[in-house]
């Protein structure tokens, strides 16, 4: 881009007296037009792209095999994103259709909201790389017609945003709505069994033999115990750990390569690096919260850790309830101040989250694991 922009506006003093500016039409329009058809013609690859890099950098995002790298939702929304930069008539139409559609469609894939969060945040991204890449074949461009197009970029995305979040949670609503008249249904069932039951055994124009009959009693107590494992399982605290919201099946490596990512500058500047063990399981946890509680606890001991050292995650114990993962660093003679205040954040952090964090040679960090529903059911089933 130019340092300076050729002359695009002309000055005049209105009859009210206020400046009215008046558009030439020139460069700011004219790289408008340019990045706009160089995003809509890359919007295949693009979404690609996207969808590659959102499973690395969103823990919790849909993976899909290689033969569907993206929808045409993705590709609709990087559409929209582009008529909105461009100021096409109706464009706003365009995004909260686009970004409806998406958020509807990536929950249907199995996405949790932070991660589809994060993945807007990644889809703006790529877009405003696409848009850097496009304006710098325009040397007339200046800076401020830059931040001009970066603007319009960031208000496109932020109804972007919110379509795509409305669209994900209608769509997890309906879910829940569902979930719950099939719940109704199940409850009613023996319960309608025990009524009957209890009716029969209180209708005195009964001979008292057959009211008497322990086929009765049987009956009660086979379908209470059944309202009581459907309760236990199905409106169990554990339940509440939905896939939408955080809880997911992910890899803890994928969760620290994520954090890695995320403190590269602060590793580069302590001179450290992050590594990890190749064997961290894959588990059901809060995605989410053990990336922000990872990323506090590394970035601390990064603080304090002797230059040219590593910074090193491993797998200390996991069961079905938890799991602890161990930092281990090379720290100096004494402790960092700030390395102590950013671990004690992390162990309050830590307590809301239903987890622990400790710290003895090395930094011990305890999450919580949760079981999928057919699982709590299977325990309750044994039980």
């Amino acid at each position: 881009m130019a340092a300076a922009n050729t002359s695009r506006r002309s000055t005049a003093v209105g009859g009210n007296g206020l400046l009215v500016l008046e558009a030439q039409g020139t460069t700011v329009q004219r790289l408008t037009h340019q990045v706009v058809a160089a995003l809509q013609a890359g919007a295949p690859a693009l979404a690609a792209r996207w969808r590659t890099d959102g499973a690395r950098v969103a823990p919790g995002a849909p993976v899909l095999d290689a033969g569907a790298a993206h929808s045409a939702e993705v590709v609709r929304a990087l559409d929209a994103l582009a008529r909105g930069i461009g100021g096409a008539s109706c464009w706003q139409d365009d995004l909260i259709r686009a970004g409806w559609a998406l958020g509807t469609e990536e929950f249907r894939l199995g996405a949790s909201l932070h991660a589809l969060l994060k993945q807007v945040d990644l889809l703006e991204a790529l877009t405003l790389y696409a848009l850097e890449t496009a304006a710098a074949e325009d040397e007339t461009a200046t800076a401020a017609d830059g931040i001009a197009l970066a603007r319009r970029l960031q208000r496109a995305r932020s109804l972007l945003s919110l379509a795509t979040v409305k669209g994900f949670t209608e769509a997890y609503f309906t879910e829940v709505r569902s979930r719950y008249r099939m719940l109704r249904h199940d409850l009613r069932n023996p319960l309608g069994t025990i009524r009957t039951a209890v009716s029969l055994m209180e209708d005195e124009t009964i001979p008292a033999e057959m009211r008497a009959n322990p086929r009765f009693r049987t009956m009660v107590k086979r379908n209470a115990s059944s309202i009581d494992t459907m309760i236990g399982t199905r409106l169990a605290d554990t339940a509440t750990r939905d896939d939408a919201f955080s809880w997911h099946v992910v890899s803890l490596v994928d969760v620290v390569r994520t954090v890695r990512r995320d403190l590269r500058e602060d590793a580069a500047e302590a001179h450290c690096d992050i590594v990890w063990q190749l064997e961290l399981p894959t588990l059901r946890i809060d995605a989410l919260g053990a990336e922000l509680l990872l990323r506090m606890v590394i970035g601390s001991v990064l603080r304090e850790a002797v230059p040219h050292t590593e910074v090193r995650v491993e797998l200390e114990s996991s069961d079905r309830e938890s799991v602890t993962l161990v930092v281990r660093h090379q720290a100096g003679e004494q402790r960092h101040a700030e390395c102590e205040a950013g671990l004690t954040l992390a162990e309050r952090l830590a307590g809301r989250l239903g987890g622990r964090v400790w710290r003895d040679e090395a930094v011990h960090v305890t999450l919580p694991v949760s079981m999928s529903g057919d699982e709590r059911e299977d325990v309750a089933g044994a039980g």
